[in-house]
C-alpha cells in the first residue's frame, strides 16, 4: 500500500488576490461560482477603464505557478509583501523554486514575473484591497479550525470534508497536499498536481444559509438520470466510461450529471496523482446530512 501523504494548511491574502483575478478572467466557469454573473459587471466598474479593457483580452494562465511561489515565499503576510518579494526574485531563482515541481517551465520567466506583478498590483489597488474584511476573516477562521482538526481525521477525510467530495488517493509519488481556503471560486475547488505535491484551493462560502446547501442536493435528487447514476455508484465505484455504458447516455451528458452530483456532495471524485478523475463513488455522508438540512430549513431543528 502506498504511504499516506501529509497535509499542510496555508493562508495568505496573496492567494485570494490571485484567485479573485483568475475568476474575473475565467468566462467558462463563472456561471458556477457563488458570486453570480453580476459580480464581474460590478467589479469592472471599480476598475479604471483602460485596465478593464485590457483585462477583457487577458488570458492569464499562470495561476498554479504563482500559487507555488506564494507557498514558498518568506514574505506573504499581505499582498503587498508578496508582490515586493516577487519583484526582487531573479528569473533564475524562480526557475530553481519551480523546477522540483513543474515539468515544463517557460524560458521567459522574467517577462511572466513582470506581467504578473503589473496585473496583480493594479488588481489589488482597484479591487482586492477593497474586499470586505469579513470575507478574509472567514478564510482565516477556516484555516484555524482546519488546523485544529489535523490528526483527528485522515488526510483523505479532511480533504473530502473541505471540498465536499474530492478524494485524493495516496500514490508512490504524492508526498504532501497543501490546503488553501478561498472565497472567489466557491463552491468549486481548484486542484493541481505537481511532482510529489498537490495544492487544493478549497471553498469557503460567505453564507451559512441552509437553502444554499439544501438546494443543490434536492435539484440532483429530482432528476431521474442522476438518481440512476447514484444507484450505480452505490453498488460499486465506477469510472466515467462505465457509467456511460450502464446509463445509456452520451458521455458528455453523463459527465454533466456526475459533475452536478459531485458539486452537490452526493458522490466522490477519486483522483490518483493527476487532475483527471479516476472514478466515482457514493458519498454516504450526504444521506445523513439531508434530514438535518430539511429539519433546519423547515424550522424543525429542535425535533431533528
Amino acid at each position: 500500500m502506498d504511504k499516506m501523504y501529509s497535509i499542510k494548511i496555508e493562508w495568505s491574502t496573496a492567494y485570494e488576490c490571485i484567485v479573485s483575478l483568475y475568476v474575473y478572467l475565467q468566462e467558462k466557469e463563472r456561471k458556477h461560482y457563488q458570486l453570480g454573473s453580476e459580480w464581474k459587471e460590478k467589479t469592472a466598474r471599480l476598475l479604471p477603464p483602460d485596465f478593464a479593457k485590457e483585462l477583457e483580452d487577458e488570458r492569464w494562465e499562470v495561476l498554479h505557478r504563482l500559487v507555488l511561489l506564494v507557498a514558498q515565499s518568506p514574505q506573504k503576510g499581505s499582498v503587498e509583501q508578496f508582490l515586493d518579494w516577487l519583484a526582487q526574485v531573479p528569473p533564475g531563482e524562480i526557475y530553481e523554486r519551480m523546477a522540483p515541481w513543474v515539468d515544463t517551465i517557460p524560458l521567459n520567466l522574467g517577462e511572466i514575473r513582470d506581467h504578473s506583478l503589473y496585473l496583480l498590483t493594479r488588481w489589488n489597488e482597484h479591487y482586492f484591497s477593497k474586499v470586505e474584511a469579513r470575507i478574509l476573516e472567514r478564510l482565516e477562521e477556516s484555516t484555524r479550525r482546519l488546523t485544529e482538526q489535523l490528526g483527528q481525521k485522515s488526510p483523505m477525510e479532511l480533504i473530502d470534508q473541505v471540498t465536499n467530495g474530492i478524494w485524493l488517493e495516496p500514490t508512490a509519488d504524492l508526498q504532501q497536499v497543501v490546503l488553501i481556503p478561498q472565497f472567489h471560486c466557491a463552491p468549486l475547488s481548484v486542484l493541481d498536481f505537481y511532482r510529489g505535491m498537490a495544492t487544493c484551493l478549497y471553498p469557503v462560502d460567505d453564507s451559512t444559509a441552509v437553502l444554499q446547501k439544501l438546494l443543490p442536493i434536492t435539484q440532483c435528487l429530482s432528476d431521474e438520470k442522476r438518481l440512476g447514476l447514484l444507484r450505480i455508484v452505490a453498488e460499486r465505484p465506477s469510472t466515467l466510461t462505465e457509467l456511460t455504458q450502464q446509463i445509456g447516455l452520451a458521455k458528455s451528458t453523463v459527465h454533466h450529471h456526475v459533475t452536478a452530483l459531485r458539486r452537490a456532495g452526493l458522490i466522490r471524485a477519486h483522483y490518483t496523482g493527476s487532475t483527471t478523475i479516476s472514478y466515482y463513488s457514493l458519498r454516504e455522508s450526504f444521506i445523513d446530512q439531508l434530514p438535518s438540512l430539511l429539519h433546519a430549513f423547515l424550522g424543525k431543528g429542535d425535533e431533528a
